[in-house]
């Protein structure tokens, strides 16, 4: 994907659609993971068709058995999370959100691109 033409929503569609097809195993092709200081994963980068892939969490997760069937948690939807690609245009924010259930964060392109590159596993937010 030609990312300096294609616009935000088509390349987030393009993003969605690469991280379907890596089917419900997609943690196999997980290259880096974010994770925050208490040890939730806040975010991972996966390797795709369209290159490398961020899919964040954008809120609190479970807190418990007895909600997971009433919010869709503990499954393997992708309702609840902001997908795009790592790499953007330079006119766009630096800046991805994020959550877990410390509460909202934030996470930078830049950042996550800087990890991929470097070949880290798991960068844990301070």
């Amino acid at each position: 994907m030609n990312i300096a033409e294609t616009p935000p929503t088509e390349r987030r569609r393009k993003a969605l659609q690469a991280i379907k097809e890596l089917g419900r195993q997609r943690s196999d092709h997980a290259v880096l993971r974010v994770r925050c200081p208490k040890s939730h994963t806040v975010a991972a980068v996966y390797k795709t068709e369209e290159g490398p892939v961020v899919v964040c969490g954008v809120g609190p997760g479970g807190h418990g058995s007895r909600d997971r069937e009433a919010n869709n948690r503990g499954n393997d939807s992708l309702d609840d999370k902001f997908i795009d690609t790592v790499e953007a245009t330079q006119f766009e924010d630096d800046e991805l959100p994020a959550g877990c259930g410390c509460g909202p964060r934030t996470l930078s392109r830049k950042k996550l691109q800087a990890a991929v590159a470097g070949h880290e596993h798991i960068v844990t937010l301070t």
